[in-house]
């Protein structure tokens, strides 16, 4: 009985641990299944952004550069001659305009006075010698002839040809002198050079003034130059040369504060680099500076702007479209992010002028406005578009 019991006992434990066998396997069974089966993926979500509709189109740059308004000349007047000045015009005065001839000053100068006398006295004396000798010269020869002589004699002393020709550079010698003698009264007489604008006056009436004293500074006012450098990058933008000079290529002046403008003009392009500054200037003009509404007084402080060339195949976009990265964010064909480095050809104050890839010409794209560091290229996303800016300006 005993021994049957034990085998009992044995038969029951073998029955558990088998049990238990099947059990174990059956879950780790059940376990791989479920690992081998896959979950179904969830749907990418795709990234809302703002962009806009870019295509490529032909720009022109606006060069903007700033310098001061100069008269065509500046003159600081001074005296020739010295003498008192016994007369000064009302309108010699700091401020006014003036004409060209205009008097400003006489002076008096009695030994200039003199030496016109003089001069005079002289050329008379020299047209009486001349005279003299011419008929001296008629004389001799008759005489020559008279003697029976043939052909000319071996001196041409005896006919007084020398003595003629000194007479005649004498009397060419006096009226030189007469001339400068006149020119230097002449100068007792100052008289504005061109239309002027009066910007001092030195001189007082009734003062003694030295040859080489100064009288006063005069701005010529027919015409206004400016006189602006221009980069390398900024002549790129611009036509040629020929282009700028041979038509009236637009070309606005304005004061500081924007209220005032002017249209200018392009009056001469320097044809080298300044080698300290490494940069081209070209001269803008305005015609009659003091008589435009408003003036444009000489010293002023301006601003230039100058229309530049077509520039083909740009994309305008904000300025905020250009990321810190020189990078142009944009949608592909897949609806993912990409991107391209770029440097821009121009910029304003609210766009940015980007030279479009040549395998992005023939399509619009969507460019986004606002990228971001965290921007990942292949992300998908969704465009939130604004209207487009296209077509040339």
């Amino acid at each position: 009985m005993k021994h049957l019991s034990q085998w009992i006992t044995l038969l029951l434990a073998g029955a558990a641990i088998a049990g238990v066998y099947v059990y174990v396997t059956s879950a780790m069974d059940a376990q791989k299944n479920r690992v081998r089966t896959p979950r179904p993926a969830a749907p990418e979500q795709a990234l809302e952004i703002t962009t806009i509709t870019a295509e490529a189109g032909s720009y022109a740059a606006t060069i903007t550069a700033s310098g001061i308004v100069k008269t065509r000349y500046a003159l600081t007047m001074t005296s020739q001659v010295s003498g008192e000045i016994t007369r000064l015009s009302n309108q010699f005065e700091p401020g006014q305009v003036i004409s060209k001839g205009h008097v400003l000053a006489q002076l008096q100068n009695t030994e200039l006075n003199s030496n016109v006398a003089s001069a005079e006295n002289a050329l008379a004396a020299a047209n009486l010698a001349l005279k003299e000798e011419m008929r001296q010269g008629e004389q001799a020869r008759a005489e020559w002839e008279a003697a029976g002589f043939k052909g000319d004699p071996d001196s041409d002393l005896v006919l007084r040809m020398p003595q003629l020709a000194a007479a005649k550079a004498e009397l060419d010698a006096a009226k030189a002198a007469l001339d400068n003698a006149k020119a230097k009264l002449q100068h007792t007489k100052l008289t504005a050079p061109f239309n002027a604008l009066v910007v001092t006056r030195e001189a007082s009436l009734g003062s003694y003034i030295s040859s080489g004293s100064e009288i006063g500074t005069l701005y010529s006012t027919d015409r206004a130059d400016i006189k602006i450098d221009l980069s390398n990058n900024d002549w790129m933008k611009l036509p040629d040369m020929n282009t700028l000079l041979s038509s009236d290529w637009p070309v606005q002046i304005s004061s500081m504060d924007k209220q005032d403008t002017w249209q200018g003009k392009i009056l001469s392009v320097n044809q080298h680099i300044d080698e300290t500054t490494r940069m081209r200037s070209l001269l803008v003009s305005l015609d009659n500076p003091l008589s435009q509404t408003p003036i444009l007084l000489p010293g002023s402080f301006v601003e230039v702007s100058i229309k530049g060339k077509q520039l083909n195949n740009l994309w305008k976009l904000p300025n905020t479209a250009l990321s810190q990265k020189s990078e142009i964010w944009y949608i592909d064909e897949d609806s993912r992010l990409a991107a391209f480095e770029t440097t821009p050809r121009f910029v304003d104050s609210k766009y940015v002028y980007i030279q479009v890839p040549p395998h992005m010409l023939d399509a619009s794209y969507q460019v986004i406005v606002q990228p971001y560091n965290s921007y990942l290229k292949g992300t998908l996303v969704k465009s939130l578009n604004l209207p487009a800016n296209k077509g040339a300006q």
